[in-house]
């Protein structure tokens, strides 16, 4: 089977721990430099390569605060999960079939990752873990953070307080400060996986928060065939990955190789199989982009060019036109008229 290039995770999830260190003064834009990931990225649906993101936790984690996977986590974690998959975990009829769907739909937000749920006589464990990948720098972070939301998703069901009285991590210490995140739960290391443990006489209730639980995570359009082309479209991985990086400007060919761990010679290849050029794949990005924003928000031209990588207005309208054949103060008013 070829490869399709690195895992994938979606942009909300580094968000969250930007404006967590944000908040606390921390220097998150240099973190995420120092990581080769996009600053200027505001776009929560765009994906990119896991190992730069858990560059990102590793690096911020280990000069600022060595629990802040547990922090955001605990402060954040459910409200970056995509409003499509919380309404179509929310509608389930119970606890039990909302976390069985999870486990089906959570390649919506992470590649190549395994989540899974583990049955025991009185309790279930819901567990995350990356084959082969527990060494790697930022691992442990990712695996407290990703905790932090099963622990949040479940409160939907089960009330903003409930805590796990039992959690699993496959790191071999517990960070100071972590078990202030779950106060009441007995926290157990070196662990198979991580896991939180529900107990099995709470899987029968139903999701407590309606509309205000859906209202806590952020509202954004995720397209439910994300989940079939990150599995089998190489083109389709470089096109989420690429996503988060336009507002830094053009993506050089080399640099979007180096981004899907390939060569540029492959990359040309695969794209030519779907007979395209990557000049053509870059146009037809930034045009999705920017149509998709005018079409949904009454922002400026000139601010959607530049949050796609135009630094002057009229190279973006000339792009828009040739792609679009309208410029884009053309496509809004047919739009709105």
């Amino acid at each position: 089977m070829k490869k399709l290039g690195p895992p994938l995770l979606r942009f909300a999830h580094p968000m969250a721990f930007a404006v967590y260190l944000r908040g606390y003064g921390a220097r998150s834009d240099y973190y995420l430099r120092k990581s080769g990931l996009p600053t200027l990225c505001e776009d929560p649906t765009a994906f990119a390569p896991l190992p730069r993101i858990w560059s990102f936790f590793d690096s911020a984690s280990r000069s600022e605060m060595p629990e802040l996977g547990w922090l955001v986590g605990a402060n954040a974690g459910d409200r970056q999960i995509s409003t499509t998959l919380l309404r179509k975990l929310e509608s389930a009829p119970t606890l039990l079939q909302a976390l069985r769907r999870f486990e089906r739909l959570y390649k919506l937000e992470v590649t190549d990752s395994e989540i899974g749920i583990k049955e025991h006589q009185n309790s279930i464990w819901l567990y995350t873990r990356y084959k082969g990948k527990r060494d790697e720098p930022g691992y442990h972070v990712s695996q407290a953070y990703q905790l932090g939301v099963f622990v949040g998703l479940i409160r939907h069901f089960l009330g903003e307080n409930w805590v796990p009285h039992e959690i699993g991590i496959e790191s071999k210490l517990i960070p100071p400060g972590a078990a202030e995140c779950y106060p009441g739960s007995r926290i157990l290391t070196e662990q198979p996986a991580g896991y939180i443990v529900v107990p099995r006489w709470r899987l029968h209730e139903s999701a407590s928060f309606g509309e205000q639980g859906i209202g806590k995570a952020e509202k954004i359009p995720l397209k439910d065939h994300f989940l079939s082309e990150m599995r089998t479209d190489c083109e389709s991985r470089l096109r989420l990955v690429l996503k988060s990086y336009l507002s830094e400007g053009y993506i050089s060919q080399e640099k979007a190789a180096e981004l899907m761990d390939t060569s540029v010679r492959t990359l040309t290849r695969r794209l030519v199989a779907h007979g395209l050029t990557y000049r053509t794949l870059i146009d037809d990005l930034r045009f999705e982009t920017a149509k998709e924003q005018l079409l949904k928000s009454d922002k400026r031209i000139g601010d959607i060019a530049q949050s796609v990588g135009f630094n002057h207005q009229a190279d973006f309208t000339r792009m828009f036109k040739r792609v679009g054949g309208v410029s884009p103060k053309e496509f809004r008013q047919s739009v709105k008229s």
